[in-house]
This record gives C-alpha cells, sequence and structure tokens, in this order.
C-alpha cells in the first residue's frame, strides 16, 4: 500500500504540485484507513477532551508548528502547564501575549526539568543535538517527542542517546502533516491541526504507554493518528511533501522574471510551496536523501518521457499522459466540491 501511495503521488505531482494540504490530509487518511495504516481516529472530540490532561507540556521552539501545539493544549484545558523554551525572548513574549504558553524559560534545565511531555519543535537538523542536551534533564519516565518532517534520522538518533543515557525517558517520533509556508509565532493557530494526519514512529526503546499517551495528545488537538516505521514514514514523505517542494522550486527557478508579472493564481499555487524557509528545506534534504533523490528520479523520468512525446509529435500520448493525471488527481482530491473534501478531513467524518 506505501507504494500505491507513493505511485499515485508521483504521477499527480506532474500536474500539481500539491498545494492543498486539507486534501492531501483527506487522500493520506483514506489510503491509510483502507491499508490499516490508520490506527486511531478520535469519533466524539468532546468526549476524548473531557478526560485528559497530560500534565506540564515544554514545547522548545514556539513558531507555527510549537506555538499552534500550545495555543491547541491550552484552548481545550489539555495541560497543567504549558512552557516555551527560546532563545529569543521577543517570541517567547509574544506566545505568552498570545496564551500559546503560560511562561517562557531560556535556561534548558528550568524548561525541562518538571515536564512530562517535552516537544520538540524545531527544524529537523537541531532535533538531535537538542534532545542529547534536554535528556539528562529530564525526570525518569516522561516523553519526549517531536514534529520533524523526517523520522528514520531522528529515531536512530535519540534513540541512541537514550539508550546511552540509561533509558530514563521515552522517546516518542511523531510528524503532523499540518502547517504552511509561513513561519513565526505570529501565524500559530489553535486549529491547525485538525481534520491533519499525524504519522507516530516509534522506535524499539519506546514504551506502549508513550505511544499511547503521544497518540491520545494529537487525537486530541484534533488529527488522525497513522503509526509507521520510521523509514515508512520517510519514503511516503518524499513523495507526498518533499518531492513538491523541490518541483516547485525547480519551477520558480526556470520562469524568467519578466515573466512572473503575467502569473496567475495556477502559477501561485504551484509555486506556494517553495516559499517555505530555504535552509529548513536544506536539513530536509540532509536527512532524507535517498528516498527523495529516489523521487525526484522517477519524476525525471515521467518529464523525460513526456517531452519526448512532445518533441515527436506524439499527441495522443500526450492526452493519454494528461488524462491519466488529472482522473489521479480527480478521484483524490474531489476538484469541484471542496466543502466535501474538508469536511471529510475532520476526526470522525
Amino acid at each position: 500500500m506505501a507504494k500505491r501511495i507513493i505511485i499515485l503521488y508521483a504521477l499527480l505531482t506532474f500536474v500539481s504540485v500539491l498545494s492543498c494540504e486539507k486534501s492531501i490530509h483527506y487522500f493520506l487518511s483514506l489510503e491509510m484507513r483502507q491499508s490499516g495504516y490508520c490506527h486511531c481516529l478520535p469519533d466524539d472530540a468532546d468526549r476524548v477532551l473531557m478526560s485528559m490532561n497530560f500534565g506540564i507540556v515544554t514545547i522548545i521552539g514556539t513558531g507555527l508548528i510549537g506555538g499552534s501545539i500550545g495555543l491547541g493544549l491550552k484552548e481545550r484545558g489539555l495541560a497543567q502547564l504549558v512552557v516555551g523554551f527560546g532563545h529569543r525572548k521577543a517570541s517567547l513574549d509574544t506566545a505568552i501575549k498570545i496564551r500559546a504558553i503560560d511562561e517562557g524559560a531560556s535556561d534548558i534545565e528550568t524548561a525541562v526539568d518538571r515536564s512530562d511531555i517535552v516537544i520538540l519543535a524545531t527544524s529537523v537538523d537541531l532535533i538531535p543535538n537538542l534532545a542529547q542536551e534536554i535528556i539528562p534533564f529530564m525526570k525518569r519516565g516522561s516523553i519526549l517527542t517531536d514534529v520533524g518532517s523526517t523520522k528514520e534520522y531522528i529515531v536512530a538518533q535519540i534513540g541512541q542517546t537514550i539508550k546511552a543515557k540509561g533509558d530514563s525517558v521515552n522517546f516518542i517520533g511523531a510528524h503532523p502533516l499540518a502547517g504552511s509556508e509561513q513561519r513565526g509565532i505570529e501565524s500559530a493557530r489553535p486549529d491547525l491541526f485538525e481534520g491533519s494526519i499525524c504519522v507516530i514512529t516509534p522506535g524499539n526503546l519506546d514504551s506502549k504507554g508513550s505511544t499511547a499517551k503521544i497518540t491520545e495528545m494529537w487525537n486530541a488537538l484534533g488529527a488522525v493518528v497513522s503509526i509507521l516505521s520510521p523509514c515508512e514514514h520517510d519514503e511516503i514523505v518524499a513523495y507526498i511533501s518533499h518531492l513538491p517542494h523541490f518541483v516547485a522550486s525547480g519551477l520558480a527557478n526556470v520562469i524568467h522574471e519578466k515573466y512572473w508579472d503575467f502569473g496567475a493564481n495556477g502559477l501561485r499555487d504551484t509555486t506556494r510551496v517553495a516559499s517555505g524557509d530555504p535552509k529548513l528545506w536544506v536539513s530536509i534534504c540532509k536527512q532524507n536523501r535517498a528516498a527523495l533523490t529516489g523521487a525526484l528520479r522517477l519524476f525525471s523520468d515521467e518529464i523525460k518521457s513526456m517531452l519526448k512525446d512532445i518533441e515527436e509529435e506524439n499527441d495522443s500520448q500526450v492526452l493519454e499522459r494528461l488524462k491519466k493525471a488529472k482522473r489521479i488527481r480527480d478521484l483524490f482530491f474531489k476538484p469541484h466540491n471542496s466543502a466535501n473534501v474538508q469536511q471529510k478531513t475532520k476526526p470522525g467524518i
């Protein structure tokens, strides 16, 4: 089933750079539920929220994702205390002002030593070293988790750190498939994860209780949880997230500057994700290099085949390629009925 998802998205990318996150979430949730990947889907959000409190939660990095987690936890009454850690006082002050966190800390020990859950919400290149710094200060039995969009490298690195430190904490890898090209606490919102998929990638050292708790937290924030291996996760996101970004960037790079004044919604939509943070995407590329290069090669083969057909005036084959891509995209993204797509991304529907 993972291969099916990969092939479908590689073909779909030829027509669109997958600019609508809500539609991606709908497609993935449908495929994963049918395949058995999807393990947790809250049927009654109110009932879930009433019975949950995750104690003291520390968020390392109060940007778009970290700030949205804090807002979601606080708005739903899911935490006794939400602590934010960061080096920029202005960001922490803003996070407190918009009520994404209860208090801010610039000292790592102070930020985590009381916490029941610590969430690493930074760029993927910072996560392993931050974990190494944080783990010695975490109380025994607490849970460390993250939101990084690569998993195999991060899970392996943090697993080694925990083992070396005596297995005093559990690490549960996580990746919420939500967000935007925007950055910063100013863009955070409490409903960011509603209807999205959050992939959880437990490692060999993780306890079932910790996996269940992180699953419950993401369910309570409105996400559908899917449990995958780190390798499965990285292969899938290479096609449905990482490849589209590099395709969008490549498209933006080949268009002459004087042509952009003539661009309309189609160009805006297909290049939107190219506005993401370039340094972040270099880090993602480094950590998921093998899967990404495989996806790029497959996409390159498709482009070369299309180019050959166009050059050789094989219009019937060009038509078949375009019709196939349209059929696949229309099947999973339900064009002309966006309200229905968004409704189906809500948990329990």
